[in-house]
């Protein structure tokens, strides 16, 4: 299986120190080229930055559909919107994208959709990691936004 993984997520799971978990879930993990100059170009002096700058088994892409990029790129930023060409292109059906607007628009178009929690509640479900409570509450500390509703949800879907 493989998954295309927008900045959020990646950043996220860095700051857990989760990174690894992508590839052990999804196999391929393809991060788009603007996910990933917004990742390590913008944010190299940010939370999580050691930890994506040695980070392995991600595949860097570049759309091939400018057209359908171009028109996402209006509703979203480039990275979300790179995130969902590629999927299109690569006939990809999973998104790894918090991002409301991006998961919105990612639905709209057939693509399944993932976060961080998510991915979290499927390593928890695997057995890949013990806990999520204390990861979300880690998330939480380092200002990474997670609403009520779906920390309560999360943790009670993972018998917690």
């Amino acid at each position: 299986m493989s998954i295309v993984v927008n900045s959020t997520p990646l950043i996220s799971l860095a700051i857990i120190n989760q990174l690894d978990l992508l590839p052990q879930i999804f196999g391929e993990v393809i991060v788009p080229r603007a996910v990933c100059n917004e990742v390590f170009i913008a944010g190299k002096d940010k939370q999580g930055y050691t930890q994506l700058s040695t980070a392995r088994g991600f595949c860097i892409v570049d759309p091939l559909n400018v057209e359908l990029k171009r028109s996402i790129v209006l509703q979203l930023d480039e990275g979300g919107a790179e995130v969902i060409t590629i999927a299109k292109d690569k006939n990809i059906p999973l998104v790894c994208i918090d991002e409301f607007a991006g998961r919105k628009y990612a639905s709209l178009l057939g693509l399944n959709i993932i976060g961080t929690l998510g991915v979290l509640l499927v390593a928890k479900q695997r057995g890949l990691v013990s806990e999520l409570k204390p990861l979300c509450d880690k998330l939480l500390k380092s200002e990474r936004h997670i609403s009520q509703h779906l920390y309560a949800e999360v943790l009670h879907k993972a018998g917690e």
